[in-house]
């Protein structure tokens, strides 16, 4: 045991250190909203109906009412963390964190043999404060799948790097098509790590045959999805190319840029390896921990999205929603910020609670979240159809939103 500890040390306390921050941040800024919740429903009715899906989540880049859809291992990487948690959000996602916390023991052994051990607590410092990275752990979501498994890469990195064995390098090449169907944007990092190893360090076309081969084999379930289904994903993103002014959403966001950023530091450290000293990394750790702990505590709920609305507030309604379900069970939901109420319809699919989760015309009841009297004049038409109708009950959610149940008149 003490062998054990004076030999991980280092990662051990830098574990500490990466999950108080983040259970700061929790306490503080958890929230179950748009993808997580979206994506939530899907891995539950995955595991429910015991089914089997070869894509994941789409883009939010959509034309011609076509979408590009990321890999399937996404879902069973979320539905591994659905089950330690019992499919309640904030303890799943608090899992995935600490399973985040543990990719520290392979991040500090990889690049302590990549490059050495003081860039290896550089690096450790960056993973675990800096308000980017952080952000990547506080829910479900395939990009910051991509940024979690990124430490097994850079450890089998290594391993090659000991021996150059064939098998340490399939497993790494195999590794790099798993994150690319994690998010595509991880392409760039695979050709980046391409030009190193076959025009850097020129290793033999056996190496880049292996190259190849792990990354078909990573992005097999795609393969063969487009095989089926006459290159869907293709033709759309050739859609996407010669029509980028009808492509609906955003083109860029900072997330999609993780592994690009993370690699830029490993590569800065690299370079600045003879210059790095223990005495800069304490200076290091000292400034990030002084700008981080604001961040995650005084500074968090200003950061929230949606403005004035906590999870806590979703649990409220799902509360009184589920209280009334014996008497009020024809209804849907509407929420401010999300017309469909992917939060709430996750809920009530976890317990079996059925509805007719997608009609809003024929419903009798209809539960409104907003944050006045004027939701009528939303022009979603989820609430904007609901007419004519008569009012229920209300209750107030919190200083700032209502609830309201409205019964429809016409039926």
């Amino acid at each position: 045991m003490k062998v054990f500890l004076k030999k991980f040390s280092i990662p051990i306390f830098f574990i500490f250190i990466f999950i108080f921050i983040r259970t700061l941040y929790y306490r503080n800024l958890f929230v179950f909203i748009y993808d997580q919740a979206s994506s939530s429903i899907k891995v539950l009715e995955i595991w429910k109906n015991r089914q089997f899906t070869l894509i994941g989540p789409p883009m939010s880049l959509k034309v011609e009412n076509r979408q590009i859809f990321f890999g399937g291992i996404s879902y069973y990487i979320q539905l591994c963390f659905q089950l330690i948690g019992n499919f309640d959000p904030f303890w799943s996602t608090y899992a995935f964190m600490v399973f985040s916390a543990l990719m520290i023991f392979p991040l500090y052994e990889g690049i302590k043999k990549l490059i050495n051990k003081k860039c290896a607590v550089t690096i450790l410092i960056l993973y675990s404060l800096l308000p980017f990275f952080i952000e990547s752990t506080y829910s479900l979501w395939n990009p910051n799948f991509m940024f979690a498994l990124m430490p097994l890469l850079l450890f089998f990195m290594s391993k090659f790097k000991n021996n150059h064995s064939y098998w340490f390098f399939l497993i790494f090449s195999l590794l790099n098509g798993v994150l690319f169907q994690l998010h595509y944007t991880y392409i760039f990092t695979f050709i980046g790590l391409g030009i190193y190893y076959f025009f850097i360090k020129k290793l033999s076309f056996k190496y880049f045959i292996l190259y190849c081969l792990g990354f078909v084999i990573g992005t097999s379930n795609l393969i063969i999805f487009e095989l089926r289904h006459n290159f869907y994903l293709l033709q759309t993103l050739l859609i996407f190319i010669s029509h980028p002014k009808n492509v609906s959403q955003h083109w860029f966001a900072d997330y999609y840029a993780l592994s690009q950023i993370f690699f830029f530091f490993i590569i800065v450290a690299y370079i600045l390896r003879k210059k790095i000293t223990t005495k800069l990394n304490i200076l290091l750790f000292i400034t990030l921990l002084l700008i981080t702990i604001p961040y995650v505590t005084i500074y968090a709920k200003g950061r929230n999205r949606p403005k004035n609305w906590f999870y806590k507030d979703e649990l409220y309604v799902y509360k009184i929603i589920k209280k009334k379900f014996s008497s009020v069970n024809d209804f849907n939901i509407f929420e401010f910020y999300d017309a469909t109420a992917n939060t709430q319809k996750y809920f009530l699919k976890r317990d079996g609670l059925q509805i007719n989760y997608e009609d809003y015309y024929h419903n009798k009841y209809l539960y409104v979240i907003y944050h006045n009297d004027q939701y009528m004049k939303d022009p979603a038409y989820e609430v904007a159809s609901f007419k004519p109708n008569r009012i229920i009950q209300k209750w107030n959610i919190n200083n700032y939103y209502i609830m309201i149940l409205l019964e429809r008149l016409n039926r």
